[in-house]
């Protein structure tokens, strides 16, 4: 009995120690078209006339452990309200972050340009709910021509 009991544990320890995540994300969406360099050039970026939109939402458990996303654009909203010695990232900027992804993945964009997000937070407390709904114009980067 307690031989299997000794090893029913150490299943259960194997089992969550060797289980894994998968994170997808991408450096790109809702950034400036414009970046720092020596060289001058201009972005030629087609976009869309029709508005679209993107969703995402986050739970975070005592405000440090976030699940519910994970693909999201690191360059979609780079501004956080955190201190700068912070390790955790807000909730709402990952939310952000993962409704432009959604954005520009449903509609085959590199970029949301002129991005709006509407943010609803249902705070328990303990635990949070935070959606985001990213709405902006599809662009696509064709390129950059030198001046």
């Amino acid at each position: 009995m307690k031989k299997t009991l000794i090893l029913l544990l150490g299943c259960a320890v194997s089992a969550v120690v060797l289980s894994g995540c998968k994170s997808i994300n991408t450096n790109d969406a809702a950034c400036a078209t414009k970046f720092a360099s020596t060289v001058e050039y201009d972005t030629q970026v087609t976009v869309a006339e029709k508005a679209v939109t993107g969703e995402a939402q986050v739970n975070v458990l005592f405000g440090c452990i976030a699940w519910g996303v994970s693909a999201f654009a690191d360059d979609a909203f780079s501004a956080t309200t955190n201190s700068p010695l912070s390790l955790i990232a807000s909730p709402n900027t990952l939310a952000k972050q993962a409704a432009v992804y959604n954005a520009c993945e449903a509609n085959k964009a590199d970029a949301l340009l002129g991005a709006k997000y509407k943010i609803d937070t249902e705070d328990y407390f303990v635990f949070k709910k935070v959606k985001c709904t990213a709405t902006g114009y599809p662009g696509v980067i064709n390129g950059v021509k030198v001046k």
